[in-house]
């Protein structure tokens, strides 16, 4: 749950559904399984509640009622999605600033996800890698200034040290965004119903997104090529219909 896809959709998600913001501690085992590694502060800050990793020992002596949620995927209505987003809609109030009608999200430099030593040594390296090592568009700088080209009000973001409530906004606030499969998508959780998603697969699947697309009502276009003209043929029709509608 230490990669931002798997703590926003696994964690903070059925967390929120079962109400678990209403306890004044959250305790969970410190392991490669549970942690939630660097989001610590993040999910203190949305939940509203102290949080405690202890080690398995420490955590399996603790004299306490445990609470058991089922994997999210029971979960996928729209229902439970509409009552996650009131819930962060409400956390975190929309700012008085506007918001770029079009995002292309782009890829920084890897960002750690668990500083935690001991954690560190347990975990293989390979597996604490981000996207940025993984996946990313072909040629996506100049898809950037193209972009901008066509439609003004575009804007490339990178979301590594965006934070949170700003992320929030600005999907709920896009119309079309094109980003590559990874942890951004999970930011589709706030898209506005009629959003235009590109997505460009990059040989990935994960059924989730495509159930929340599609429970939320997103245009969800799945580029499974990341050759340059391919994706920008999605971009520059998916363009041309928000010029159309804006007429």
């Amino acid at each position: 749950m230490f990669h931002y896809a798997h703590f926003l959709c696994d964690c903070l998600f059925p967390e929120v559904i079962h109400q678990i913001y209403e306890f004044h501690t959250v305790v969970r085992e410190k392991t490669i399984i549970q942690t939630i590694g660097n989001f610590h502060k993040l999910y203190t800050d949305v939940m509203n509640v102290k949080h405690i990793e202890l080690p398995i020992k420490e955590f399996n002596e603790l004299n306490v009622q445990t609470i058991a949620y089922q994997n999210k995927e029971v979960y996928h209505t729209k229902k439970h999605f509409d009552q996650f987003r009131s819930f962060i809609f409400a956390r975190y109030p929309p700012p008085s600033i506007s918001y770029p009608a079009v995002l292309i999200i782009k890829r920084f430099d890897r960002i750690n996800l668990i500083d935690d030593p001991e954690l560190k040594k347990k975990q293989d390296a390979n597996s604490l890698k981000t996207g940025k090592e993984r996946r990313e568009i072909d040629r996506i700088d100049q898809i950037e200034q193209e972009l901008v080209h066509m439609y003004p009000s575009s804007k490339a973001v990178y979301l590594e040290h965006m934070p949170f409530e700003e992320q929030v906004w600005h999907f709920h606030h896009a119309k079309l965004i094109i980003c590559a499969h990874g942890a951004a998508m999970s930011n589709l959780f706030f898209c506005q119903k009629g959003a235009t998603v590109i997505e460009v697969t990059c040989g990935m699947k994960w059924s989730f997104f495509d159930e929340l697309s599609l429970e939320l009502g997103l245009n969800h276009i799945k580029c499974h090529t990341n050759q340059y003209d391919h994706v920008m043929k999605s971009i520059t029709s998916s363009v041309e219909k928000l010029n159309r509608d804006a007429v």
